[in-house]
């Protein structure tokens, strides 16, 4: 049988086993955002829902959110994580929360946005320089939040299943995920299930094979991730709401080996057995009279993994210097409460958050080391309606981290304690100039602590520990404006400035050891233009993002970020039940290292896809992505899959 064919009969296979999608509302305890009775003119935020999702095979949040205007997607090769960027500024200083709970590692900052999956999202949202104050410390890009899902009827659920495969045997991979909810009124429960395996991919015909990876499958990319969310609510009248959820992800993942062509390079036998988080919440909202409430926020949250590092590309042995087994224990616990009350023009709102870190780690044999900060904010944002068209936000929030234990593994004695903390105003002007017309002027100031790992981390000998290390800080301006053609277009434009300082950077302390300093200043200028329309039968849109940053302290480029992307989407109803659509994406050329020695080359790629919706709530989605099979990256060295093609059915009751 012909490549081709197999590949269409696999697929078409995999279109014989039922799922059950739908589409149910969003759990809005879980939002945060600056706004007031009613939606404020040209918010700026960004969000994607699940529809969206499902239509485009969006399944990791990090395929989700690169669809989005100001967001840049990458895959940090050298440890196989899926992270994006917001207008240059990464996880740690944009950090991402579930259903409002921080979520990202104590010791780093940063969460693998692989391993968490879409199917059991209503929608996320994307708040980038003006994030509300109400999110608490460490936004000093923005924030992102992954908002759960609500059920509105008394019986409702979604299965699903499917199958994807590269242009090469053995790249195949599965998906299979459950929503089931229950609304009776006074209560309602929702659980989420989700299972996916990738056994490998294939990568693009124009790769150049290299010591390290042959032609073909990409080496040591396995990867299978399971998650569980359970929610459980009480709504005892018609303002307020407790709930309580439970999300255990279960993962494993191996990173594949560098692929490029710079001797430099080393290359490594990385895999992760195991990469567990669990996390268990509670959130309320009780109504004071007719003009007040109160919100709180209890969370705990535990990460565990292990890190192999082995001496080849058998990944069976572990005798060479370089090989190593790494344990990291991790977890969080923490409140917020929030505090609204409505006077006059005013929307006033309180807030106080609380956070526990502790980071636990050790290689196979070695003692345990632990880590413990404290962090606290206190934060009051008010919404005053100027006139019927006109509001104004102003918003101050004070931070504050304290370090409790850092144990040194130099000395085997603690580092001397230490603390750090930061203000963050902002006010923003919105503007309902007329029914089509809509805009905003915004300034804030924002900060981001030096982690765990920024303070005590010796970088495998090579760096000097800095307990001392300060907040990093940033001032932005922007100013935005919508405009709506009725039913059948949309425009939307943003420029904005960030003047960054106090940034975490390496300073040379001897010729082979370097050290953190608060040294770094940046800025960064850009804008999103972006267009969406609805003539007839067809939808089609897109966006340009243009970023322009600038290191104005050294010669050091700044990594992992085009300058350039411009995504564009068309959509053809040909029927009520059948549709079909393309997507292309191009991006520009970033810098992998500071020296300028590596970088990813801009690329163009391009997806089709079609669905067609049978009666009784069955909807089959088939599509090819990197339809030209182009061979690209978003660092160099760690090649993306070649073309791919997939099928998913749903089936919603």
């Amino acid at each position: 049988m012909a490549p081709f064919k197999l590949k269409i009969s696999l697929l078409t296979c995999s279109l014989v086993f039922g799922s059950i999608a739908q589409a149910d509302s969003t759990f809005d305890l879980g939002r945060i955002e600056v706004n007031a009775t009613q939606d404020l003119p040209a918010l700026g935020s960004a969000s994607i829902d699940a529809q969206t999702m499902r239509d485009e095979n969006r399944e990791t949040v990090t395929q989700a959110l690169d669809r989005l205007p100001g967001i840049t997607a990458n895959n940090i090769g050298a440890r196989s994580e899926q992270m994006v960027f917001v207008r240059g500024f990464d996880l740690r200083q944009v950090p991402v929360f579930v259903d409002g709970i921080p979520v990202y590692i104590p010791y780093d900052g940063y969460v693998d946005l692989g391993r968490f999956t879409t199917f059991d999202l209503a929608e996320i949202n994307v708040s980038k320089s003006f994030s509300s104050v109400l999110y608490g410390p460490n936004t000093l890009g923005g924030a992102i939040n992954l908002v759960s899902r609500k059920p509105t009827e008394q019986l409702e659920g979604e299965i699903g299943a499917g199958y994807n495969v590269g242009d090469r045997s053995g790249s195949d991979g599965k998906r299979t995920w459950l929503n089931l909810g229950s609304n009776q009124g006074l209560w309602y429960a929702q659980l989420g299930a989700s299972y996916r395996q990738q056994d490998s991919f294939s990568l693009s015909d124009d790769f150049n094979p290299t010591e390290a990876q042959s032609a073909g499958l990409r080496n040591n990319a396995e990867r299978k991730d399971t998650k569980v969310n359970i929610k459980l609510g009480l709504t005892p009248n018609t303002t307020d709401e407790y709930a309580i959820g439970y999300v255990k992800q279960d993962g494993e993942k191996n990173t594949p080996p560098y692929a490029g062509d710079n001797p430099d390079v080393r290359v490594r036998y990385w895999q992760w057995p195991y990469w567990d988080k669990e996390s268990v919440y509670f959130l309320s909202n009780t109504a004071i009279g007719d003009d007040s409430y109160i919100k709180t926020r209890l969370y705990y949250d535990s990460f565990d993994n292990l890190l192999s590092s082995f001496d080849d590309d058998t990944y069976t042995t572990q005798n060479r210097p370089y090989a190593f087994d790494s344990f990291y224990d991790d977890e969080t616990y923490g409140a917020s409460v929030e505090f609204g009350k409505t006077l006059g023009r005013h929307d006033v709102k309180l807030a106080a958050h609380y956070k526990f870190d502790e980071h636990k780690e050790n290689d196979l044999g070695e003692p345990v080391r632990t880590f413990q900060d404290k962090t606290v904010s206190f934060a009051i944002e008010d919404t005053i309606r100027l006139t019927e068209r006109q509001y104004l936000v102003a918003g101050a929030s004070y931070d504050r981290r304290r370090s409790d234990q850092a144990d040194d593994v130099a000395t085997g004695q603690p580092f001397e304690t230490n603390d750090a903390d930061s203000w963050n105003p902002q006010i923003g002007y919105f503007l309902d100039i007329d029914d089509r017309n809509e805009a905003r002027l915004t300034l804030s100031k924002k900060s981001r602590f030096p982690t765990i790992k920024d303070r005590y981390s010796y970088r495998f000998g090579s760096a000097l520990p800095n307990p001392g290390l300060e907040a990093e800080q940033s001032k932005t301006i922007e100013t935005g404006w919508v405009h709506k053609v009725g039913t059948t277009a949309r425009f939307e434009a943003a420029v904005f400035y960030s003047d960054i300082k106090d940034l975490i950077q390496e300073v040379s302390v001897t010729s082979n050891l370097f050290q953190f300093q608060n040294v770094g200043e940046v800025t960064a200028k850009g804008m999103e233009l972006s267009s969406d329309f609805w003539l007839g039968d067809w939808e089609f849109g897109g966006h340009y993002s243009y970023l322009d940053r600038e290191n104005k302290s050294s010669d050091l480029k700044l990594t992992d970020v085009p300058r350039h992307k411009v995504f564009v989407y068309a959509t053809w109803h040909i029927t009520q039940p059948f549709s079909v659509s393309a997507t292309s994406q191009y991006e520009s050329k970033r810098y992998t290292t500071t020296d300028g020695e590596r970088r990813a080359d801009a690329f163009t790629i391009a997806g089709l896809r079609a669905s067609y919706a049978f009666d009784k709530g069955v909807t089959a989605r088939m599509g090819i992505e990197n339809l030209l099979d182009k061979n690209y990256g978003y660092q160099e060295g760690f090649p993306e899959a070649g073309r791919t093609y997939y099928a998913n059915l749903s089936y919603q009751f």
